[in-house]
């Protein structure tokens, strides 16, 4: 398994085809720098991954 951690719109074209991909992405909702909206970011990465993968999306995932 590799854990890619980064700037993922740099990262995952280069490292891909995933079987999987686990989002939590920033939503905008704090005036935090990182905090911003990805304009598309979902298209970004579903053309990353194999066919008959798997794209996950969470919402505040803590460990």
């Amino acid at each position: 398994m590799t854990l890619l951690t980064g700037d993922s719109a740099l990262l995952m074209p280069w490292h891909g085809p995933y079987d999987m991909v686990l989002a939590d992405p920033p939503y905008g909702d704090t005036s935090l720098a990182w905090d911003r909206r990805v304009v598309d970011w979902s298209a970004k990465a579903r053309v990353t991954l194999k066919p008959y993968s798997q794209f996950l999306i969470g919402e505040g995932i803590a460990p």
